[in-house]
């Protein structure tokens, strides 16, 4: 499906980045390489991984781009809130890789298995494929043993924070039996820090449509909101004052899905129907190619690997104080197809100080949103990230068009 390229007036301009030198301390492609076909494989269909598919493409005059990723379409976790609710239709999320693909990326529909460091190969159930310079967005994966019971629950308490999950969460909004509905919110960092307070109240709203009785209580696992409090929690007061409870600093000690039941630290709550988002840490190939533990080391500013200056990271697999979102993964493909295109072709310089930046948005109805704007620099005395962020001081319609005309400029940046 093509869209038009709209870009909203508040996104940043996506600017070539001078970022080379610490890259080019080492050899890079030998002369025969570079005079043949560069090979740069991309692991993830994600936000990160084609927005870096597609600009190594644009970036580099006859590079051999492969992306790795076992689903045939690119599914926007951003906005899908408004598909579990019943407000959006799942093909209006759903974006096939066709454009990809006729531009010149070839798709491998398998899933990424390891990474051969030493042989430059990333190996899928069927293929060993070569690379000169790889890019890992694998996204993240639960940590279920870190809630007790969790593992044997999880089909009865679907999560819904990664593409194509959020269907199980809608059919069991939809078969909502009544009582309470438990939502909970996982320890920082975790994926999109205000997504877990925009979910609830859209939840919320959708029990006040139908008139049901029983109410939202969500759970959050960390001591205050992560960022925008201040706007999320006046936006609950003012919708959802009955409909909402919001208890911070809970620890869940144990689920069970057949008696319904959830354990925590502060007492055990019943419910009708619970979603609970487990702790977060980057996909298995980040530990099985030896980049990291929970999240990959990465060094700033240009995403390289810490333990191989063939591999970048990008999306929410790396580990800093940069937000996890959409956006930053999207930016920094574009940041990271700079730097290799730049080491192609032998240029050098200082690196800059600039990092991708983080556009977010929250619902708090259908119609009123929040926009969160986060920009980042990397201070190289101090070896640090230093961020300046940008919060809506209130919910307003405004917030929730320029998510709109976000998306579809984004959407269509990344798929064509």
């Amino acid at each position: 499906m093509t869209r038009p390229a709209v870009r909203p007036s508040h996104l940043p301009r996506l600017s070539r980045r001078a970022v080379l030198a610490s890259a080019l301390a080492t050899p890079l492609l030998g002369p025969a390489r570079a005079q043949g076909r560069v090979r740069v494989a991309v692991v993830g269909g994600g936000w990160g991984g084609l927005s870096a598919a597609r600009h190594i493409l644009k970036a580099i005059d006859g590079a051999e781009v492969t992306l790795i990723e076992p689903n045939r379409a690119f599914f926007s976790c951003p906005l899908s809130i408004h598909y579990i609710v019943g407000d959006r239709r799942a093909e209006s999320l759903t974006f096939p890789f066709d454009g990809l693909i006729r531009e010149g990326v070839r798709h491998v529909a398998e899933r990424a298995q390891a990474i051969d460091r030493a042989a430059r190969v990333v190996v899928t159930e069927t293929q060993r494929i070569p690379y000169d310079f790889l890019v890992l967005s694998p996204g993240i994966e639960y940590m279920e043993e870190a809630i007790p019971g969790f593992a044997e629950a999880k089909g009865a308490i679907p999560v819904g924070f990664r593409a194509f999950e959020q269907e199980a969460v809608r059919r069991a909004l939809e078969a909502h039996p009544g009582g309470d509905i438990v939502l909970s919110v996982p320890p920082v960092p975790y994926r999109c820090p205000i997504a877990p307070y925009e979910r609830a109240a859209l939840i919320a709203q959708w029990m006040d449509r139908r008139g049901m009785p029983g109410k939202v209580i969500l759970l959050d696992l960390n001591p205050a909101i992560p960022i925008g409090g201040p706007t999320i929690q006046a936006a609950f007061r003012e919708l959802y004052p009955t409909r909402l409870e919001h208890h911070l600093g809970v620890k869940i000690t144990r689920v069970d899905a057949h008696a319904k039941r959830i354990e925590t630290d502060k007492g055990v709550l019943a419910y009708g129907t619970a979603s609970l988002i487990p702790p977060m840490r980057a996909g298995s190939i980040i530990r099985q190619a030896g980049l990291g533990e929970r999240w990959a080391n990465v060094t700033f500013p240009n995403f390289l690997s810490a333990a191989d200056d063939r591999i970048y990271v990008i999306g929410d697999a790396v580990g800093s104080t940069l937000p996890k979102s959409g956006h930053l993964a999207y930016e920094t493909g574009v940041h990271v197809a700079d730097h290799i295109a730049d080491r192609v072709a032998g240029r050098t310089g200082q690196d800059g100080d600039g990092l991708p930046s983080a556009i977010c948005f929250a619902f708090f109805t259908s119609e009123e949103a929040m926009g969160v704007k986060i920009e980042s620099r990397w201070n190289d005395l101090t070896r640090e990230i230093e961020r300046r962020a940008e919060i809506d001081p209130r919910k307003n319609r405004n917030a929730a068009q320029a998510a709109r005309e976000w998306s579809e400029s984004i959407w269509a940046e990344l798929v064509g």
